[in-house]
């Protein structure tokens, strides 16, 4: 079974692609329009075909329906529109005023007027009537992508291509309003808000924006979309926007935030249209791969489903508060979780590439990312909307850090550089230059006055935050340096290198090198500070973490159990255990003091990726973030002289793998549900155990015949075969590939279940 999802509804295969699709104002029908040129209406409760509107002989870009609807207007790429009345299925008129392709068409509020835009650069607004022709505006260069009434009805508004605009027009004098400029790009796709109050758009540029009518003004931009927004949705009940693009996705925003609700994935080729249903209860969306994919809205909202990450996680933060859990990952998106609940609370989506760290603002309040589109974003943590974009570097962003006064962040980039940016402002304070290769890390000093960064060309430069001038150059690791951390007392620096299988102790104010921490036999990926001070962790590609003194550089402990590389460590809050994550699928408590281990948790499906230990002070509560995007929130529970670990909640990737598997004999399935699962290929007949046995007995005595066929011709009857090893073993080999194969004709289809 693959990509079922709660919420989800049969979907619908056409046998060409779907540019548009609209549902009837009763919601009992969804009408959709094909390249080819045909119209197909859909019952909405079995989803079977109605009828076909047959007449248009090329691509059909634009549909609507009338108010009542018993009349459905079409715009096609043959130079026409055309009028048809829904149940006798008839083409009433075709409207030939446009000499090019029509792209849009819309009818007006109260039924008597409908609109088309066409590449003749002309908006026609005709008598829904008569068919005339009752008004034609000019003032788009280049074509006209779409038309939208306000539900007000006496305005219009429109978009262009060439001139990147959107128009809105008083229809009874044909005067021009306003013209809205920000997109940078076509304009494919507009719509007015219910009340007629706000107006969206959406385009080449990939944005989303949502604009004031009354003031001609752009109230919010909405950043996710990687490529081209094709078509733009508002719900009935005038709270979230759907948006679909080039991308393969619809993204479902909050109006009154600008936060991304939900990111819907399913088709594999360009989303041409997308449509809320009257009541607001379903998302349908047209595409090019021939399908239309249907979509449950939950009451009160969009019920998310996609419930974890659907990739690699590659950070975990705890909020300062110690209440809530960031994440980021490779799927471009940043989590907020709730601790006690593990619920999903925000989805911050925005990012175009991988997402590589995270860090909170001491008041917790905002969460700054940075990513690998080369882009710094600050976040707000209560409502999801994104604060700032800081844009600047020219290629991937490893690291990000908060300042611990909050009024900056820093960030370090492949392409050598740190930068410091102004929160309030946005501005950039400070560009360091200086690194000869990729910045790997940057941390603040605990007094906020100094960041360290580290890069692969070996070095560790101190800077000052105020001047933005380079203090010290540390120079001693022979490889890349991949982590730095100081010292509580903001005095003392430790590094590890990815390739000298060392880590270094630093004096911050000489720059001097107080030690070399030797043991390790393979790269050290990892160094953090205990909350106290006075010892140092590290973790290795050997599986080994180390125990240091930085007073005396002594190995105190060498904690060995991992079998692969070490890829995460971090103390507790009371400094008294460690928590250590490998690529081998566990995750160990260790006692900082003997350095023995407490605890072990192996029943993880994929290898740990980062550890976050809870902020609070008195908390035993731990965050693993996973390869397979899963975060699990563990709990280490003291009992007596033991230990333990309970976990409490984990995510999933929103899926469970399920292999060469049918679904049979299953009871109380609507009809919509067994259409779905049928279309994954999940439902199958019942195979009784009685069959078989039969079919066993059967394959048994054909391997019977078989070896006596093949006992040498000696003139007399032969004798039963001796049952040898080699025979028995080559018997139960065929007996066994010969029942596979009868499994295998009923669980022909590797498919994979989302739920």
């Amino acid at each position: 079974m693959g990509g079922v999802q709660f919420g989800e509804l049969p979907y619908l295969k056409e046998d060409e692609g779907v540019w548009s699709c609209a549902y009837s104002p009763d919601g009992k029908s969804l009408a959709l329009s094909l390249r080819g040129g045909d119209i197909r209406i859909y019952s909405t409760s079995s989803w079977e075909r109605m009828r076909i509107f047959s007449g248009h002989t090329n691509v059909v870009q634009s549909i609507a329906y009338s108010p009542n609807g018993d009349r459905l207007i079409s715009g096609s790429y043959d130079d026409t529109a055309r009028l048809w009345d829904v149940k006798a299925g008839t083409c009433i008129y075709t409207l030939d005023g446009h000499n090019d392709d029509v792209n849009g068409v819309a009818y007006s509020p109260l039924g008597d007027t409908f609109a088309s835009s066409g590449d003749d650069s002309r908006v026609r607004v005709w008598d829904a009537g008569s068919g005339e022709c009752r008004l034609i505006l000019i003032g788009h260069i280049g074509r006209v992508w779409n038309v939208a009434y306000s539900p007000k009805d006496h305005m219009i508004a429109s978009s262009g291509d060439d001139d990147a605009t959107v128009r809105i027009w008083d229809i009874e004098t044909g005067l021009c309003l306003h013209t809205l400029s920000g997109h940078s790009g076509s304009v494919y796709s507009i719509v007015y808000s219910p009340r007629g109050d706000l107006l969206v758009s959406g385009g080449a540029d990939r944005s989303v924006r949502i604009w004031d009518v009354q003031k001609g003004t752009c109230c919010r931009v909405l950043m996710g979309h990687s490529s081209n927004v094709n078509a733009v949705a508002y719900s009935p009940q005038g709270d979230v926007i759907a948006s679909a693009g080039e991308d393969c996705t619809v993204r479902v925003w909050d109006v009154e935030t600008g936060a991304c609700r939900q990111i819907l994935t399913g088709h594999s080729r360009a989303i041409r249209s997308v449509a809320f249903s009257p009541k607001g209860n379903h998302i349908a969306s047209g595409s090019d791969d021939r399908t239309v994919r249907l979509e449950e809205v939950g009451v009160g909202g969009i019920r998310t489903i996609a419930i974890g990450h659907s990739s690699g996680i590659l950070g975990t933060k705890y909020s300062p508060s110690g209440d809530q859990v960031a994440s980021c990952s490779s799927d471009r998106s940043i989590r907020l979780w709730d601790v006690q609940t593990g619920n999903c609370h925000r989805i911050l989506a925005g990012h175009t590439d991988w997402v590589k760290s995270i860090a909170y603002s001491p008041r917790g309040d905002l969460v700054v990312s940075g990513s690998d589109d080369c882009s710094v974003k600050l976040w707000d943590v209560e409502t999801g909307a994104c604060r700032q974009t800081f844009t600047g570097h020219g290629r991937w962003i490893h690291a990000v850090a908060y300042s611990p006064q909050g009024d900056q962040v820093a960030s370090g980039s492949r392409e050598r550089s740190v930068r410091i940016w102004d929160v309030m402002t946005g501005e950039c304070r400070h560009t360091l230059t200086g690194h000869t290769s990729m910045v790997n890390s940057i941390v603040y000093s605990p007094k906020g006055n100094q960041i360290a960064s580290s890069s692969d060309d070996s070095t560790i430069r101190l800077w000052d935050v105020e001047s933005g001038v380079c203090l010290h150059t540390l120079r001693g690791h022979n490889r890349g340096v991949t982590s730095t951390v100081y010292s509580p007392r903001s005095d003392l620096l430790a590094s590890s290198s990815s390739g000298d299988c060392t880590v270094r102790l630093w004096d911050v104010e000489t720059g001097e090198c107080c030690y070399i921490f030797i043991g390790h036999t393979k790269a050290v990926g990892i160094v953090v500070y205990s909350p106290q001070g006075g010892q140092v962790a590290s973790g290795g590609n050997d599986g080994q973490v180390k125990l240091w003194d930085d007073g005396t550089g002594e190995c105190l402990h060498t904690c060995t159990g991992h079998t692969k590389e070490v890829t995460s460590v971090v103390f507790s809050s009371s400094g008294d255990q460690i928590v250590s994550g490998s690529e081998d699928k566990t995750v160990r408590l260790w006692n900082a003091t003997s350095g023995q281990c407490q605890a072990v948790i192996q029943d993880f499906d994929s290898s740990i990726r980062c550890i976050a230990w809870s902020t609070r002070p008195d908390d035993n509560y731990f965050i693993t973030g996973c390869e397979d995007g899963s975060v699990h929130m563990c709990e280490m529970i003291e009992d007596g002289s033991a230990y333990h670990v309970h976990r409490h909640w984990r995510t999933v990737d929103g899926g469970l793998n399920v292999k060469d598997t049918l679904i049979q004999d299953v009871q109380g399935l609507s009809l919509l549900n067994k259409q779905l699962l049928e279309q994954r290929g999940a439902m199958g007949t019942p195979i009784h155990i009685d069959r078989l046995r039969e079919a066993s007995k059967k394959v048994q005595t054909m391997v019977s015949v078989v070896s006596t066929l093949r006992q040498p011709s000696t003139g007399t009857a032969p004798e039963p075969p001796s049952v040898s090893d080699s025979t028995t073993e080559s018997r139960n080999s065929l007996n066994n590939q010969m029942n596979r194969r009868l499994i295998r004709a009923r669980y022909r289809h590797h498919h994979h279940l989302k739920y």
